[in-house]
């Protein structure tokens, strides 16, 4: 089996839940994760965490974080 590594790059943001608290998406800027289309990605918080907290959070995600990547199985490799 033949593991196969996808990426995109990605930016972290901040959205309010329906409970109205503060929660972290990932927004990829491609659609090159075939894996990951018609899918969200998003992080709940820790309770009692501000908007402007989660904001802070999600701007030091954007400065260090490069990209986001998806390892699976090949199992195209296998048929046959």
């Amino acid at each position: 089996m033949e593991m196969k590594t996808e990426r995109s790059n990605c930016n972290f943001a901040v959205q309010q839940a329906s409970n109205g608290t503060p929660v972290l998406v990932v927004k990829l800027y491609q659609d090159s994760i075939p894996l990951l289309t018609g899918t969200s990605i998003g992080f709940d918080l820790l309770g009692g965490i501000s908007a402007q907290q989660a904001k802070k959070l999600a701007d030091m995600l954007n400065e260090h974080v490069l990209d986001l990547f998806v390892t699976s199985s090949d199992n195209s490799k296998e048929a046959g």
